[in-house]
């Protein structure tokens, strides 16, 4: 699945992207994303509370929405020009930037851009090899810094192109890649994150957090 193919759909689908995801895919990717973080956060004994967030596949800023309150510097980046526009519409977000993820992250690791949690909700649905955006996304988060996320999954082993041209990771994937980020899970849990044809797609929700030091 190139770039030049998901900027194009996501172009398209922008005017109409907030209903058709809550409206009849009934995702719910932010939400959970916000309690699974809460819960890590308390369990962890910090407050809920981050200097800076970037928001990675920002689309309309859904996501944006479910942490603003708690955020005081935020940061969307998509490969979308239209669903920028869109999310710009909305008055959440400090910088919003057109980008494909993966150069935006070393463009970001290179000028010593660090952010506190960094959030990529429904996002790395359209991503073929996740382990090297991991990689990318611990070299932007400071020591301790929290990444949460949602992907779908499946019962076999490793990466899965699936019917619905979304990509989906096995568990054990998603933990070897992240520990090879030196992130280390604080929850996984299994979820349902939006629907297809009225049925719950098999997803993860995961928070992992930055081991500091050498």
């Amino acid at each position: 699945m190139t770039q030049t193919y998901v900027r194009r759909l996501f172009d398209q689908y922008a005017e109409h992207y907030d209903a058709a995801l809550t409206g009849h895919l009934n995702y719910r990717g932010p939400p959970l994303l916000r309690a699974a973080v809460e819960a890590a956060m308390g369990a962890a004994g910090r407050r809920m509370r981050f200097d800076s967030m970037l928001d990675l596949g920002c689309g309309t800023g859904l996501g944006g929405a479910a942490f603003r309150d708690c955020v005081d510097w935020l940061v969307g980046v998509d490969l979308a020009p239209a669903m920028i526009a869109r999310a710009q519409t909305k008055g959440l977000y400090d910088q919003l930037v057109t980008a494909a993820l993966a150069d935006f992250l070393a463009q970001e690791a290179d000028e010593r851009g660090t952010f506190h949690i960094v959030l990529a909700a429904d996002v790395f649905v359209y991503v073929s090899e996740l382990a090297p955006i991991i990689a990318g996304v611990a070299k932007v988060l400071t020591p301790d810094g929290v990444f949460g996320f949602t992907v779908e999954t499946h019962e076999g082993d490793g990466v899965k192109l699936l019917p619905t041209l979304r990509y989906a990771y096995d568990e054990k994937y998603l933990r070897d890649a992240l520990g090879a980020a030196r992130l280390v899970p604080m929850h996984l849990a299994k979820a349902a994150v939006r629907s297809e044809k009225g049925a719950p797609v098999d997803s993860l929700v995961v928070v992992a957090q930055h081991l500091s030091g050498p």
